[in-house]
Protein backbone atom coordinates (compact mmCIF):
# COMPACT_ATOMS: atom_id res chain seq x y z
CA UNK A 1 0.00 0.00 0.00
CA UNK A 2 2.64 2.65 0.89
CA UNK A 3 4.96 1.71 -2.31
CA UNK A 4 1.39 2.47 -4.32
CA UNK A 5 0.79 5.21 -2.55
CA UNK A 6 4.70 6.98 -3.44
CA UNK A 7 4.24 5.45 -7.08
CA UNK A 8 1.31 8.07 -7.24
CA UNK A 9 3.22 10.63 -5.76
CA UNK A 10 5.65 10.35 -8.25
CA UNK A 11 3.51 10.05 -10.92
CA UNK A 12 1.77 13.10 -9.90
CA UNK A 13 4.35 15.06 -9.25
CA UNK A 14 6.39 15.16 -12.52
CA UNK A 15 3.04 14.98 -14.90
CA UNK A 16 0.89 17.09 -12.67
CA UNK A 17 -2.36 16.90 -14.34
CA UNK A 18 -4.26 17.93 -11.23
CA UNK A 19 -2.41 21.67 -12.50
CA UNK A 20 -3.18 20.81 -15.99
CA UNK A 21 -6.98 19.50 -16.40
CA UNK A 22 -8.59 20.34 -12.78
CA UNK A 23 -5.94 23.51 -11.26
CA UNK A 24 -8.98 24.53 -8.88
CA UNK A 25 -8.64 20.82 -7.03
CA UNK A 26 -4.64 22.79 -5.77
CA UNK A 27 -5.95 24.87 -3.28
CA UNK A 28 -6.74 21.76 -1.43
CA UNK A 29 -3.50 20.84 -1.05
CA UNK A 30 -3.67 16.97 -2.47
CA UNK A 31 -0.25 16.15 -3.27
CA UNK A 32 0.69 17.38 0.56
CA UNK A 33 -1.96 15.17 1.85
CA UNK A 34 -0.48 12.49 -0.67
CA UNK A 35 2.78 13.03 0.36
CA UNK A 36 1.54 13.10 4.21
CA UNK A 37 -0.24 9.66 4.11
CA UNK A 38 3.15 8.19 2.12
CA UNK A 39 5.03 9.30 4.51
CA UNK A 40 3.27 8.09 7.79
CA UNK A 41 3.27 4.26 5.86
CA UNK A 42 6.34 4.10 4.27
CA UNK A 43 8.55 5.51 7.82
CA UNK A 44 6.05 2.41 9.85
CA UNK A 45 7.32 -0.27 7.52
CA UNK A 46 10.74 0.92 7.34
CA UNK A 47 10.98 0.93 11.24
CA UNK A 48 8.91 -2.37 11.13
CA UNK A 49 11.76 -4.40 9.24
CA UNK A 50 14.41 -1.82 9.64
CA UNK A 51 14.76 -0.93 5.98
CA UNK A 52 15.89 1.68 4.03
CA UNK A 53 17.92 2.76 1.39
CA UNK A 54 19.62 6.14 2.45
CA UNK A 55 22.36 5.67 5.96
CA UNK A 56 22.29 7.72 8.42
CA UNK A 57 24.89 9.93 6.80
CA UNK A 58 22.61 10.57 4.26
CA UNK A 59 20.26 12.01 6.59
CA UNK A 60 22.48 13.78 8.66
CA UNK A 61 23.80 15.76 5.28
CA UNK A 62 20.58 16.73 5.04
CA UNK A 63 20.05 18.00 8.17
CA UNK A 64 23.29 20.22 8.23
CA UNK A 65 21.83 21.40 4.44
CA UNK A 66 18.70 22.68 5.82
CA UNK A 67 19.73 24.13 8.51
CA UNK A 68 22.00 25.85 6.74
CA UNK A 69 19.36 27.15 4.65
CA UNK A 70 17.65 27.97 7.58
CA UNK A 71 20.97 29.99 8.73
CA UNK A 72 21.27 31.58 5.56
CA UNK A 73 18.59 33.86 6.11
CA UNK A 74 18.95 34.87 9.79
CA UNK A 75 22.93 35.67 8.89
CA UNK A 76 21.44 37.37 6.32
CA UNK A 77 19.79 39.99 8.82
CA UNK A 78 16.45 37.98 8.27
CA UNK A 79 15.30 35.97 11.09
CA UNK A 80 11.75 35.61 10.03
CA UNK A 81 12.98 34.49 6.90
CA UNK A 82 14.53 31.46 7.96
CA UNK A 83 11.11 29.42 8.33
CA UNK A 84 9.88 30.23 4.66
CA UNK A 85 12.96 29.30 3.34
CA UNK A 86 12.42 26.16 5.26
CA UNK A 87 8.90 25.80 3.77
CA UNK A 88 10.29 26.57 -0.01
CA UNK A 89 12.68 24.00 0.41
CA UNK A 90 10.44 21.29 2.02
CA UNK A 91 9.16 19.61 -1.33
CA UNK A 92 13.03 19.13 -2.33
CA UNK A 93 13.71 17.41 1.31
CA UNK A 94 10.04 15.27 0.99
CA UNK A 95 11.20 13.49 -2.15
CA UNK A 96 14.70 12.64 -1.19
CA UNK A 97 13.08 11.36 1.81
CA UNK A 98 10.25 9.10 0.36
CA UNK A 99 12.60 7.64 -1.98
CA UNK A 100 14.82 6.37 0.71
CA UNK A 101 12.16 5.03 2.32
CA UNK A 102 10.25 3.19 0.03
CA UNK A 103 13.00 1.98 -3.06
CA UNK A 104 14.89 -0.52 -0.96
CA UNK A 105 14.75 -3.51 -3.71
CA UNK A 106 15.52 -4.32 -7.22
CA UNK A 107 12.07 -4.64 -7.91
CA UNK A 108 10.99 -1.07 -6.49
CA UNK A 109 13.86 0.53 -7.90
CA UNK A 110 12.48 -0.87 -11.91
CA UNK A 111 9.22 0.15 -10.93
CA UNK A 112 10.25 3.76 -9.78
CA UNK A 113 12.00 4.42 -12.84
CA UNK A 114 9.50 2.96 -14.95
CA UNK A 115 6.59 5.42 -13.07
CA UNK A 116 9.36 8.36 -13.84
CA UNK A 117 9.86 7.32 -17.68
CA UNK A 118 5.85 6.78 -17.99
CA UNK A 119 4.91 10.41 -15.96
CA UNK A 120 8.00 11.92 -18.58
CA UNK A 121 6.55 10.76 -21.47
CA UNK A 122 3.02 11.58 -20.48
CA UNK A 123 4.38 15.13 -20.36
CA UNK A 124 6.43 15.54 -23.12
CA UNK A 125 3.40 13.56 -25.13
CA UNK A 126 1.13 16.70 -24.03
CA UNK A 127 3.49 19.14 -24.46
CA UNK A 128 4.50 18.07 -28.18
CA UNK A 129 0.58 18.21 -28.79
CA UNK A 130 0.06 21.05 -27.41
CA UNK A 131 2.79 22.74 -29.72
CA UNK A 132 1.47 20.64 -32.92
CA UNK A 133 -2.09 21.44 -32.25
CA UNK A 134 -2.31 24.82 -29.90
CA UNK A 135 -4.55 23.05 -27.19
CA UNK A 136 -2.77 23.87 -23.53
CA UNK A 137 -0.39 25.89 -25.23
CA UNK A 138 -0.46 28.64 -23.14
CA UNK A 139 0.57 26.34 -20.15
CA UNK A 140 2.74 23.67 -21.96
CA UNK A 141 4.15 26.07 -24.65
CA UNK A 142 6.58 29.43 -23.92
CA UNK A 143 6.48 31.88 -26.26
CA UNK A 144 9.61 34.21 -26.39
CA UNK A 145 10.42 37.25 -28.84
CA UNK A 146 13.15 36.29 -31.09
CA UNK A 147 16.05 38.77 -32.21
CA UNK A 148 13.24 39.38 -35.34
CA UNK A 149 10.92 40.08 -33.04
CA UNK A 150 12.36 42.84 -31.37
CA UNK A 151 13.71 44.36 -34.49
CA UNK A 152 10.32 44.40 -36.02
CA UNK A 153 8.59 46.44 -32.31
CA UNK A 154 11.59 48.78 -32.67
CA UNK A 155 10.07 49.24 -36.46
CA UNK A 156 6.81 49.93 -35.00
CA UNK A 157 5.42 46.52 -36.41
CA UNK A 158 4.91 44.33 -33.63
CA UNK A 159 2.10 42.08 -33.32
CA UNK A 160 -0.67 42.35 -31.22
CA UNK A 161 -1.46 40.05 -27.80
CA UNK A 162 -4.13 38.44 -29.16
CA UNK A 163 -2.68 37.07 -32.19
CA UNK A 164 0.19 35.93 -31.03
CA UNK A 165 -1.83 34.00 -28.52
CA UNK A 166 -3.89 32.15 -31.43
CA UNK A 167 -1.07 31.02 -33.24
CA UNK A 168 -0.07 27.56 -33.62
CA UNK A 169 3.30 27.00 -32.18
CA UNK A 170 4.08 23.84 -34.64
CA UNK A 171 2.47 26.65 -37.78
CA UNK A 172 4.36 29.92 -36.95
CA UNK A 173 6.29 30.65 -40.06
CA UNK A 174 6.99 34.79 -38.99
CA UNK A 175 10.37 34.21 -37.12
CA UNK A 176 9.60 36.67 -34.71
CA UNK A 177 8.76 34.12 -31.57
CA UNK A 178 10.77 31.16 -30.28
CA UNK A 179 8.44 28.71 -29.25
CA UNK A 180 9.49 26.08 -26.12
CA UNK A 181 7.71 23.07 -24.80
CA UNK A 182 7.61 22.55 -21.30
CA UNK A 183 6.03 21.08 -18.47
CA UNK A 184 4.09 21.95 -15.29
CA UNK A 185 5.05 22.50 -11.56
CA UNK A 186 8.46 22.38 -11.18
CA UNK A 187 9.19 21.45 -14.64
CA UNK A 188 7.28 24.83 -16.04
CA UNK A 189 10.49 26.27 -17.48
CA UNK A 190 11.75 24.90 -20.64
CA UNK A 191 15.66 24.30 -19.31
CA UNK A 192 13.92 22.19 -16.41
CA UNK A 193 12.10 20.10 -18.43
CA UNK A 194 14.45 19.00 -20.99
CA UNK A 195 16.78 18.64 -18.06
CA UNK A 196 14.72 15.69 -16.63
CA UNK A 197 14.02 14.09 -19.95
CA UNK A 198 17.49 14.00 -20.45
CA UNK A 199 18.00 11.98 -17.16
CA UNK A 200 15.36 9.71 -18.03
CA UNK A 201 16.77 8.75 -21.65
CA UNK A 202 19.34 6.24 -20.38
CA UNK A 203 16.95 5.03 -17.38
CA UNK A 204 14.92 4.19 -20.36
CA UNK A 205 17.68 1.10 -21.13
CA UNK A 206 16.89 -0.55 -17.91
CA UNK A 207 13.73 -1.96 -19.18
CA UNK A 208 15.65 -3.87 -22.46
CA UNK A 209 15.25 -7.44 -23.04
CA UNK A 210 17.65 -9.27 -24.91
CA UNK A 211 16.19 -10.74 -28.30
CA UNK A 212 12.63 -9.10 -27.51
CA UNK A 213 12.54 -6.65 -30.33
CA UNK A 214 9.15 -6.11 -30.80
CA UNK A 215 8.68 -5.64 -26.93
CA UNK A 216 12.26 -3.50 -26.97
CA UNK A 217 10.99 -1.21 -29.96
CA UNK A 218 7.61 -0.47 -27.74
CA UNK A 219 9.04 -0.06 -24.50
CA UNK A 220 12.24 1.40 -25.62
CA UNK A 221 12.61 2.76 -29.18
CA UNK A 222 10.04 4.74 -29.82
CA UNK A 223 9.70 6.02 -26.28
CA UNK A 224 13.49 7.21 -26.58
CA UNK A 225 12.08 8.61 -30.07
CA UNK A 226 9.96 10.52 -28.42
CA UNK A 227 11.76 12.19 -25.42
CA UNK A 228 14.36 12.76 -27.71
CA UNK A 229 12.14 15.23 -29.92
CA UNK A 230 10.92 16.58 -26.62
CA UNK A 231 14.18 17.57 -26.24
CA UNK A 232 14.58 19.19 -29.03
CA UNK A 233 11.34 21.10 -28.88
CA UNK A 234 12.59 22.52 -25.33
CA UNK A 235 15.34 24.41 -27.50
CA UNK A 236 17.57 23.90 -24.52
CA UNK A 237 21.62 24.43 -24.43
CA UNK A 238 21.79 22.80 -22.11
CA UNK A 239 19.89 20.12 -22.52
CA UNK A 240 22.79 19.05 -25.52
CA UNK A 241 25.43 19.34 -22.47
CA UNK A 242 24.17 16.53 -20.14
CA UNK A 243 23.55 14.94 -23.65
CA UNK A 244 27.49 15.16 -24.46
CA UNK A 245 28.01 14.23 -20.85
CA UNK A 246 26.25 11.27 -21.30
CA UNK A 247 27.44 10.13 -24.32
CA UNK A 248 31.22 10.44 -23.38
CA UNK A 249 30.49 8.92 -19.84
CA UNK A 250 29.48 5.84 -22.31
CA UNK A 251 32.67 5.86 -24.72
CA UNK A 252 35.39 6.62 -22.32
CA UNK A 253 36.19 3.38 -21.43
CA UNK A 254 36.39 2.14 -24.96
CA UNK A 255 38.40 5.20 -26.40
CA UNK A 256 40.40 6.13 -23.38
CA UNK A 257 39.87 9.74 -21.53
CA UNK A 258 42.50 11.41 -24.01
CA UNK A 259 40.32 10.35 -27.19
CA UNK A 260 36.81 11.09 -25.38
CA UNK A 261 37.89 14.57 -24.33
CA UNK A 262 39.24 15.02 -28.09
CA UNK A 263 36.10 13.72 -29.44
CA UNK A 264 34.04 15.89 -26.84
CA UNK A 265 35.59 18.95 -28.33
CA UNK A 266 35.06 17.69 -31.62
CA UNK A 267 31.06 17.14 -31.37
CA UNK A 268 31.27 20.78 -29.29
CA UNK A 269 32.70 22.66 -31.96
CA UNK A 270 30.17 20.86 -34.86
CA UNK A 271 26.63 21.60 -32.47
CA UNK A 272 28.32 25.35 -32.20
CA UNK A 273 28.87 26.23 -35.70
CA UNK A 274 25.79 24.09 -36.61
CA UNK A 275 23.46 25.81 -34.30
CA UNK A 276 21.53 23.09 -33.67
CA UNK A 277 19.17 24.69 -30.66
CA UNK A 278 16.85 26.92 -32.95
CA UNK A 279 19.92 29.43 -33.59
CA UNK A 280 20.12 29.90 -29.86
CA UNK A 281 24.52 30.47 -29.81
CA UNK A 282 26.73 29.42 -27.03
CA UNK A 283 28.99 31.88 -27.73
CA UNK A 284 30.13 34.01 -24.37
CA UNK A 285 29.40 36.91 -26.41
CA UNK A 286 26.06 35.84 -26.91
CA UNK A 287 24.35 38.30 -24.68
CA UNK A 288 21.89 35.44 -23.32
CA UNK A 289 25.53 32.93 -22.27
CA UNK A 290 27.58 36.63 -21.06
CA UNK A 291 24.49 38.03 -18.70
CA UNK A 292 24.99 34.51 -17.69
CA UNK A 293 28.71 34.47 -17.07
CA UNK A 294 28.50 38.13 -15.29
CA UNK A 295 26.05 36.23 -13.04
CA UNK A 296 28.84 33.68 -12.08
CA UNK A 297 31.15 37.01 -10.97
CA UNK A 298 28.33 38.47 -8.92
CA UNK A 299 27.87 35.10 -7.41
CA UNK A 300 31.85 34.62 -6.76
CA UNK A 301 31.54 38.51 -5.16
CA UNK A 302 29.11 37.37 -3.16
CA UNK A 303 31.18 34.01 -2.02
CA UNK A 304 34.19 36.32 -0.61
CA UNK A 305 31.56 38.64 0.78
CA UNK A 306 30.08 36.02 3.21
CA UNK A 307 32.25 32.95 2.54
CA UNK A 308 30.65 31.22 5.49
CA UNK A 309 26.31 31.64 5.18
CA UNK A 310 26.38 32.82 1.93
CA UNK A 311 23.97 36.12 0.68
CA UNK A 312 20.99 33.87 2.33
CA UNK A 313 18.40 31.51 0.81
CA UNK A 314 16.91 32.89 -2.68
CA UNK A 315 18.62 36.15 -1.93
CA UNK A 316 20.87 35.77 -5.21
CA UNK A 317 18.20 38.31 -7.21
CA UNK A 318 18.69 40.91 -4.59
CA UNK A 319 22.48 41.33 -5.70
CA UNK A 320 22.00 40.80 -9.43
CA UNK A 321 18.94 41.39 -11.94
CA UNK A 322 18.64 37.83 -13.11
CA UNK A 323 19.79 34.63 -11.38
CA UNK A 324 22.71 33.05 -11.20
CA UNK A 325 21.68 30.04 -14.33
CA UNK A 326 24.70 27.72 -12.42
CA UNK A 327 23.44 25.43 -9.51
CA UNK A 328 27.02 25.38 -8.57
CA UNK A 329 27.11 29.19 -8.10
CA UNK A 330 23.59 29.42 -6.62
CA UNK A 331 24.90 27.04 -4.06
CA UNK A 332 27.70 28.47 -2.87
CA UNK A 333 26.72 32.46 -3.32
CA UNK A 334 23.91 31.85 -1.49
CA UNK A 335 24.81 28.94 1.09
CA UNK A 336 28.42 29.81 1.60
CA UNK A 337 30.81 27.40 1.93
CA UNK A 338 29.19 25.59 4.67
CA UNK A 339 25.98 25.18 3.12
CA UNK A 340 27.51 23.89 -0.45
CA UNK A 341 30.16 21.37 1.46
CA UNK A 342 26.81 19.70 2.75
CA UNK A 343 25.00 20.22 -0.97
CA UNK A 344 28.37 18.74 -2.40
CA UNK A 345 28.13 16.41 -0.35
CA UNK A 346 24.98 14.65 -1.10
CA UNK A 347 25.91 14.52 -4.64
CA UNK A 348 29.32 13.00 -3.94
CA UNK A 349 27.80 10.38 -1.76
CA UNK A 350 25.17 9.43 -4.13
CA UNK A 351 27.68 9.54 -7.72
CA UNK A 352 30.57 7.18 -5.06
CA UNK A 353 27.71 4.94 -3.71
CA UNK A 354 26.66 3.91 -7.46
CA UNK A 355 30.40 3.54 -8.44
CA UNK A 356 31.99 1.52 -5.96
CA UNK A 357 29.35 -1.76 -5.79
CA UNK A 358 30.15 -1.36 -9.80
CA UNK A 359 33.65 -2.42 -9.65
CA UNK A 360 32.71 -5.14 -7.56
CA UNK A 361 29.76 -6.25 -9.38
CA UNK A 362 31.72 -6.31 -12.87
CA UNK A 363 34.62 -8.21 -11.42
CA UNK A 364 32.09 -10.74 -9.28
CA UNK A 365 28.42 -10.56 -10.86
CA UNK A 366 28.84 -9.11 -14.26
CA UNK A 367 25.48 -10.76 -15.69
CA UNK A 368 23.79 -8.87 -12.65
CA UNK A 369 20.70 -7.06 -13.36
CA UNK A 370 21.86 -4.49 -10.71
CA UNK A 371 24.94 -4.00 -12.43
CA UNK A 372 22.85 -2.62 -15.83
CA UNK A 373 21.15 -0.81 -13.03
CA UNK A 374 23.65 1.00 -11.51
CA UNK A 375 25.62 2.19 -14.94
CA UNK A 376 22.62 3.77 -16.46
CA UNK A 377 21.70 5.27 -13.25
CA UNK A 378 24.91 7.05 -13.12
CA UNK A 379 25.15 7.94 -15.98
CA UNK A 380 21.74 9.66 -15.76
CA UNK A 381 23.02 11.40 -12.49
CA UNK A 382 26.19 12.84 -15.17
CA UNK A 383 23.86 14.26 -17.57
CA UNK A 384 21.24 15.68 -14.66
CA UNK A 385 24.06 17.44 -13.35
CA UNK A 386 25.62 18.71 -16.54
CA UNK A 387 22.65 20.88 -17.45
CA UNK A 388 22.29 21.96 -13.52
CA UNK A 389 26.48 23.91 -14.89
CA UNK A 390 23.54 26.10 -16.64
CA UNK A 391 20.74 25.97 -14.46
CA UNK A 392 19.73 27.18 -10.95
CA UNK A 393 18.27 24.55 -9.51
CA UNK A 394 20.18 24.23 -6.79
CA UNK A 395 16.90 23.34 -4.63
CA UNK A 396 15.13 21.79 -7.48
CA UNK A 397 12.72 19.04 -6.13
CA UNK A 398 14.42 16.92 -9.70
CA UNK A 399 17.79 16.94 -8.32
CA UNK A 400 16.80 15.54 -4.75
CA UNK A 401 14.64 12.88 -6.62
CA UNK A 402 17.26 11.86 -8.61
CA UNK A 403 19.56 11.65 -5.42
CA UNK A 404 17.48 9.96 -3.51
CA UNK A 405 17.06 7.63 -6.75
CA UNK A 406 21.13 7.29 -6.87
CA UNK A 407 21.63 6.74 -3.40
CA UNK A 408 18.94 3.87 -3.52
CA UNK A 409 20.49 2.41 -6.96
CA UNK A 410 23.59 2.08 -4.83
CA UNK A 411 22.14 0.37 -1.81
CA UNK A 412 20.59 -1.96 -3.94
CA UNK A 413 23.49 -2.44 -5.93
CA UNK A 414 25.63 -3.42 -3.21
CA UNK A 415 23.19 -5.63 -1.91
CA UNK A 416 23.49 -7.37 -5.27
CA UNK A 417 27.38 -7.85 -4.63
CA UNK A 418 27.66 -12.01 -3.70
CA UNK A 419 31.22 -11.37 -1.49
CA UNK A 420 29.82 -10.09 1.85
CA UNK A 421 33.79 -9.44 2.48
CA UNK A 422 33.72 -7.26 -0.71
CA UNK A 423 30.79 -4.91 -0.08
CA UNK A 424 31.42 -1.44 0.82
CA UNK A 425 29.79 0.27 3.14
CA UNK A 426 30.05 4.05 2.84
CA UNK A 427 32.40 4.84 5.82
CA UNK A 428 34.91 3.47 3.51
CA UNK A 429 34.18 5.91 1.07
CA UNK A 430 36.23 9.01 1.38
CA UNK A 431 33.32 11.61 1.03
CA UNK A 432 35.00 14.09 3.14
CA UNK A 433 37.85 14.54 0.87
CA UNK A 434 36.11 13.83 -2.52
CA UNK A 435 33.52 16.96 -1.45
CA UNK A 436 36.31 19.25 -0.50
CA UNK A 437 37.74 18.50 -3.55
CA UNK A 438 34.34 18.57 -5.93
CA UNK A 439 33.87 22.27 -3.85
CA UNK A 440 37.16 23.39 -4.71
CA UNK A 441 36.88 22.14 -8.48
CA UNK A 442 33.73 23.52 -8.98
CA UNK A 443 34.52 27.07 -8.05
CA UNK A 444 37.86 27.04 -9.69
CA UNK A 445 36.08 26.31 -12.58
CA UNK A 446 33.24 29.26 -12.43
CA UNK A 447 36.22 31.75 -11.58
CA UNK A 448 38.09 30.18 -15.17
CA UNK A 449 35.03 31.22 -16.77
CA UNK A 450 34.41 34.49 -15.67
CA UNK A 451 38.66 35.17 -16.11
CA UNK A 452 38.16 33.85 -19.72
CA UNK A 453 35.49 35.96 -20.56
CA UNK A 454 37.21 39.24 -19.09
CA UNK A 455 39.85 38.73 -21.30
CA UNK A 456 38.14 38.02 -24.26
CA UNK A 457 36.85 41.81 -23.77
CA UNK A 458 33.74 40.82 -22.09
CA UNK A 459 32.13 42.41 -19.19
CA UNK A 460 33.56 45.75 -19.92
Amino acid sequence: MSFALFLTYVFLSFFRPIELFSPALGEYRPMLILWGIAFVLAFGRAVTRREMAGRGLHLWLLTGLCTMVALSQIFAGWAGGATQALSDFSPSVMLFVLVLLNVTSLSRLKATVAVLAFSMLCAAGMSIHAYRSGAYASQLVLRQNSPAMDEAEDQGRDMTAAQAAEMIPAQDTSGWFLWRIRGMGFLNDPNDFAQTLVAVLPLLWIGWSQGRWLFNLLRVLLPAGLIGYAVILTQSRGALVGLGAMGMIAIARRLGTTRTLVLGGVLAAVAIAGSVVGGRGFSSKERSAEERIEAWQVGLQLLQWRPLSGAGFGNFTDHNPLTAHNSFVLGFSELGLVGYFFWIALIVLAYKGLSRPLDALSRLAPASPALRVATLMRASLVGFLACAWFLSRTYAPSLFFMLGLCVAGGWVARQAIPDEAVRDDLAVIPWRRDALLFLIATILAVYGFVLMHRLSGGGG
